[in-house]
């Protein structure tokens, strides 16, 4: 079940189209917890993502506030896809 929370998106910065894949990037680290995660799927949704924010300093920052809020880390799931593994699940 998702939770809901103030999503750590400053929005007068984004488009409406790339709010939605920021979003969507966020939920597919939420879902690393809950069920897993292909790692295409991860890839594809983190590229997407890093094209909207692409300063490293912005996505940390976001990926911070993101695990304050949701328990989800983003750094970790991030780091689990660089291993190459064929499904990403995080146990909390």
């Amino acid at each position: 079940m998702k939770k809901e929370f103030d999503y750590p998106i400053d929005y007068s910065l984004y488009s409406i189209e790339e709010i939605t894949t920021i979003i969507s990037f966020l939920d597919t680290v939420e879902e690393c917890y809950s069920k897993g995660v292909a790692l295409e799927h991860y890839k594809n949704s983190y590229k997407n993502f890093k094209e909207i924010v692409r300063s490293k300093s912005e996505e940390n920052n976001m990926l911070k506030q993101f695990k304050e809020l949701s328990g989800c880390d983003g750094y970790l799931t991030t780091k689990e896809m660089k291993k190459e593994v064929a499904r990403i699940r995080i146990k909390s």
